[in-house]
């Protein structure tokens, strides 16, 4: 499926259906402009919270989640990360599996090897990487509008997928 619009809503879709928990990750520097999108992401979410939908902004301490997944034991793990990419779509989703070799990570545990760990607490897990598409890293810079409206495009997504 190459529209990530169309694939996250029925990611939420099946979840809600299905009475399925879920776990969102939002990771990223907000002092380095786009690079927060993800958090900023995982912040706005966060007023969706309650028994199936946790939604935490993680920062950069990703490494320090493993806990949450305890916990919460999701059914759906979503991450949401800026990510250099080379599509011309202002986000995408990045398989799992390649995580460890396609993205650069600046994390001190790669995601991959993290995302394999994480499931050996919650089994039934199907973790997905929401990567942004960054224009602009920049120590004190905001974000870019071309990132701010992908933050926005995902953030109704969400609602809209979870409030049916």
């Amino acid at each position: 499926m190459s529209d990530p619009a169309l694939r996250l809503t029925r990611i939420l879709e099946r979840a809600r259906d299905h009475a399925q928990r879920v776990l969102v990750l939002g990771i990223g520097n907000e002092m380095l402009g786009d690079d927060a999108v993800g958090v900023l992401i995982a912040r706005d979410l966060a007023a969706l919270n309650d028994e199936r939908f946790t939604s935490v902004p993680v920062e950069i301490g990703v490494e320090n989640a493993g806990h949450l997944v305890r916990r919460h034991r999701p059914h759906v793990l979503l991450i949401f990360d800026a990510v250099a990419a080379t599509t011309r779509k202002p986000w995408l989703f990045v398989p799992t599996s390649r995580l460890d070799t396609w993205c650069h990570s600046t994390h001190s545990v790669p995601l991959g090897l993290l995302i394999r760990t994480w499931q050996l607490d919650a089994p039934r897990m199907r973790p997905y990487f929401v990567g942004v598409r960054p224009l602009l890293v920049a120590l004190g810079a905001p974000l870019s509008p071309k990132v701010q409206a992908a933050r926005e495009e995902i953030v109704a997504l969400v609602h809209s997928a979870a409030a049916r």
